[in-house]
């Protein structure tokens, strides 16, 4: 075969080649887009918390391995539970959770000091939480959402431990839609509502610490 005739077999090769690479490359499916959401509950002040002169450390709270990542939960039926596509928290759940207490703990102006654990501050009363439910749930025959929360709380005196309080806490929000933006909306108002009873709670009762 001559020269001439290589060269003209290579180029219909080479352009099959790169028609083929091009069809591959257009099977690749984009990854779908991800809308991040971060928890601002807009948390009520409420005349009737009383001032503290102790101090507060929040701890991290607990959860199970579900809750405990930055995805959206949501239970369709009752006993399936399963996360939004293309929808993210902006940390994980339970470090959402302790910075909107803290802020809120903060914002109140009812409270010495009030840190998170392992700040360095020192803290006279702990406080333990337990996210039991935080989740989009359609109860039967529903075709809307309500936003489920539960959490569970102690309240511990520093440093011996000692049980000061307990007490579980929980709040069911109908959202306005089915869509995820209205489903965070409706998880914002129901931790809202927890954190304030949960505040009113901590400085009611942390005054039982140990003298």
């Amino acid at each position: 075969m001559s020269a001439v005739s290589i060269r003209r077999f290579r180029l219909p090769l080479a352009a099959l080649l790169l028609a083929m690479l091009g069809g591959c490359l257009s099977l690749i499916k984009e990854p779908d887009p991800i809308t991040t959401y971060s928890l601002r509950p807009e948390t009520a002040q409420d005349e009737r918390w009383k001032s503290a002169d102790w101090s507060l450390t929040v701890i991290r709270p607990n959860t199970n391995a579900f809750l405990d990542t930055n995805r959206i939960a949501v239970r369709p039926t009752p006993n399936v539970l399963q996360v939004y596509k293309g929808a993210n928290w902006a940390d994980t759940l339970p470090d959402l959770v302790q910075t909107a207490l803290v802020e809120d703990f903060e914002n109140s102006g009812r409270i010495r000091t009030v840190a998170r654990q392992n700040s360095g501050v020192p803290a006279e009363v702990a406080l333990l939480l337990d996210i039991r439910q935080f989740e989009a749930v359609y109860t039967p025959g529903a075709r809307i959402p309500q936003a489920s929360i539960r959490i569970h709380a102690k309240l511990l005196q520093y440093p011996g431990n000692r049980v000061i309080a307990i007490r579980t806490f929980s709040a069911d929000v109908p959202a306005a839609g089915k869509h995820v933006p209205e489903v965070v909306r409706a998880l914002e108002q129901g931790l809202a509502a927890v954190n304030g009873e949960i505040i009113g709670w901590t400085l009611a009762n942390g005054h039982g610490k140990a003298k």
